[in-house]
């Protein structure tokens, strides 16, 4: 495995970047597919998916409190030679992950009618499809929850270790069964049974489920970085855990903070109505889709930061994040443009109703505004996490999420009676604050001091 704390910097920051930027677009491309799929059902059947959705990102904001704890610790471990000690963070983090997936698979199947009944409370004739497709489609999804935390949690291992390339061999041949078999299922072609908005969940959550299964085999094997065994520890230590949520655990709760914003921000759009909630559904998708570069370069930062702090190379570490930062710049610059000018033929592939499309279409240009501005937020968030200052990206995420993109969006959307661009100019103003805040703190260098040991330095 070649050592990131040497060597060309660019170079380093570019091949990490480049296999997360490739897995997460292929991802959202399947999607895209599972979006326009489901479009051709009805407008209803896209409320249903979208907003049932926004409960599986709710959740993942626990999950956050364990990956990123993990991939801040093996990174910090693996750059300062120490692998045992990775490995043991790495083993503690698979028990714990698959734990928290059975409670909250569990507890959503419980709950999907409630949940989607609540997601809807805005609106006041709450359409009865959305709710019989939504609770269909949550049911469905959250019985595959310890799985898919654990094939999370499996990259998230794999990330901090620098290995970037095997999530992304692993996701391409899931996400090809997704495609194929949401074709097969929704559809009913051939032999299989025309499923419509369920097939869709059963073709998601499978793919997922064999991801988690083919990440679990390769950590196991003589090519992880790792290399855990059976043999191996697994009973839970209760300081390895709390070492990895005191790091994670604030992540956890920017995630709890922003996937809540986004909850709230969608219940707002709901109360606009049918066309609103199908146009809204198609903006946060193509809005997901934007996101690759930024995430990808964030996750090379985290590496690279976690890493280059743990070798003792802090200003290594600094222009790391700098350079992540511009060529993300970049890619998400060119995917504004791309909303700008295409706007109208985006909406097109997720919907063939005129309005929707239309109001997709007006609503996809204001959020083109916003995207360079985005890639400093997702990258220099990633950057603090390397470096373990977790507190402060959730106390940006919060003023952003809630004194913006909430607060605005409910005083330009509702009470001046702006509607869903009201809602959207909120998020371009949710993005330019952020931003802002996180260039000022990576400029501090504050984040450089802060110490991450392990259990066994504190002995």
């Amino acid at each position: 495995m070649t050592d990131i704390t040497k060597g060309n910097l660019k170079r380093s920051v570019f091949l990490l970047a480049m296999p997360v930027v490739a897995r997460l677009f292929l991802q959202m491309l399947v999607g895209v597919v599972d979006l326009a799929m489901v479009g051709r059902i009805s407008p209803a059947a896209i409320s249903a998916v979208g907003m049932g959705n926004q409960v599986f990102i709710l959740s993942a904001a626990i999950l956050n409190a364990f990956t990123v704890g993990t991939t801040a610790l093996v990174a910090r471990m693996v750059g300062a030679g120490q692998s045992e000690q990775a490995r043991i963070y790495a083993r503690q983090s698979l028990v714990v992950t698959f734990s928290l997936g059975v409670v909250i698979g569990v507890t959503v199947f419980l709950g999907s009618e409630a949940i989607m009944r609540f997601l809807l409370v805005a609106s006041e004739n709450p359409d009865p499809e959305i709710i019989r497709l939504g609770t269909a489609y949550l049911r469905i999804v959250a019985a595959a929850e310890p799985l898919t935390f654990t094939m999370v949690n499996c990259f998230a291992i794999l990330q901090g270790a620098g290995n970037m390339k095997t999530p992304l061999y692993i996701m391409s041949f899931a996400n090809l069964l997704n495609v194929v078999f949401d074709y097969l299922l929704i559809f009913g072609i051939g032999f299989f049974p025309e499923w419509g908005v369920a097939g869709a969940a059963l073709a998601t959550s499978g793919s997922k489920n064999v991801a988690a299964i083919l990440g679990l085999l390769y950590l196991f094997s003589r090519h992880s970085p790792l290399r855990l065994s059976l043999r191996q520890d697994f009973r839970p230590q209760w300081a390895r855990i709390q070492e990895i949520m005191r790091i994670g655990l604030p992540s956890a709760g920017e995630q709890l903070v922003r996937s809540s914003g986004s909850v709230v921000f969608s219940m707002l759009v709901a109360g606009l109505g049918p066309i609103a909630i199908a146009a809204n559904q198609i903006i946060m998708k193509s809005m997901s889709m934007s996101f690759m570069p930024g995430i990808g370069f964030g996750h090379a930062a985290t590496t690279l930061i976690g890493q280059n702090l743990g070798a003792g190379k802090p200003e290594r570490a600094e222009q790391s994040g700098y350079l992540a930062c511009k060529m993300a710049a970049v890619f998400m610059t060119c995917v504004g443009l791309a909303f700008f000018f295409f706007s109208r033929p985006i909406a097109g592939i997720f919907t063939s109703d005129p309005a929707a499309q239309l109001a997709a279409g007006e609503n996809l240009k204001i959020l083109a505004i916003s995207q360079p501005f985005l890639a400093y937020v997702m990258v220099l968030a990633g950057a603090l996490r390397g470096a373990g200052d977790t507190g402060y990206v959730m106390l940006v995420t919060l003023i952003g999420t809630w004194g913006s993109r909430v607060v605005m969006g409910w005083f330009l959307g509702i009470f001046l009676g702006l509607g869903l661009r009201g809602v959207w100019i909120a998020m371009v103003l949710d993005n330019l604050i952020r931003a802002a805040l996180m260039i000022a703190r990576y400029r501090s260098g504050s984040w450089k001091t802060i110490r991450v040991r392990s259990v066994s330095q504190t002995a």
